[in-house]
């Protein structure tokens, strides 16, 4: 899910396959879009921002991973995207008693790319030859940068890769898209990069990471055995320096 006008809502059974991929405007919207019934939701939006300004401790963490992430702050969120869509959401969200994650769905993108290559639960022979190749790995622009247009040149790989590991039913980004569509099928790819990660959750646990807190934000993000070692790694430097929190 994104921003207004430009959300899009991706459900997928146990099997992969599409069930609904469907835009959706305003928060009513969304959560009509889900359904009944519990399920597990992964947004692209920050679903708790506690800090007024800088970044959260997930964004610290990730950097130091070479994941570079949009730095959330209340103040920031304000300036560019108008408000804190995604937090007014998750309180509605839980009230509902539905468990929601946030995710980055470039990460998603870029996790499933670098698993192609080899394997996933394979360690490193040294991890600076592990970094310098994982930095080699880009997920597919896409997306419009701030109130620019989308980017449709990159539609094509994001949506094979996707169609890699979800069945798609079909369904494709225009070949032809005016600036509008553009921007919906922009959404419609993140938002099947969500439902790939939840389904990865659901299936194989134990190839994701749960980061953060409900205090402080957190994240659901995708891993093999080298990203996961990285994290464990880089967060108890972080925790022992006294940089991050959760």
């Amino acid at each position: 899910m994104g921003t207004p006008r430009r959300s899009a809502v991706a459900e997928v059974d146990a099997s992969g396959s599409l069930v609904r991929l469907d835009l959706a405007g305003d928060d009513d919207e969304v959560l009509g879009a889900l359904g009944p019934g519990p399920a597990l939701l992964v947004v692209d939006a920050p679903l708790l921002v506690a800090n007024e300004g800088g970044r959260r401790d997930v964004e610290t963490l990730l950097a130091w991973c070479d994941v570079p992430l949009f730095p959330v702050s209340r103040r920031r969120l304000a300036q560019v995207m108008g408000g804190l869509r995604g937090a007014d959401l998750a309180a509605r969200l839980g009230a509902e008693g539905r468990e929601a994650w946030e995710t980055a769905p470039d990460l998603v993108l870029r996790q499933l790319m670098w698993e192609e290559r080899g394997d996933p639960d394979a360690a490193a022979p040294d991890m600076g030859a592990y970094r310098t190749a994982w930095l080699g790995v880009r997920a597919p622009a896409f997306r419009a940068k701030g109130a620019g247009r989308a980017r449709p040149e990159g539609f094509a790989e994001a949506h094979t890769l996707l169609a890699r590991h979800l069945d798609l039913g079909g369904w494709a980004p225009a070949s032809r898209p005016d600036d509008w569509q553009a921007l919906h099928d922009a959404a419609r790819l993140d938002a099947l990069a969500c439902a790939a990660l939840a389904l990865r959750r659901s299936q194989a646990p134990g190839r994701t990471m749960a980061l953060g807190t409900l205090e402080r934000g957190r994240m659901l993000v995708p891993v093999d055995r080298c990203l996961r070692e990285r994290i464990e790694v880089n967060l108890a430097r972080l925790r022992g320096e006294g940089a991050v929190a959760i």
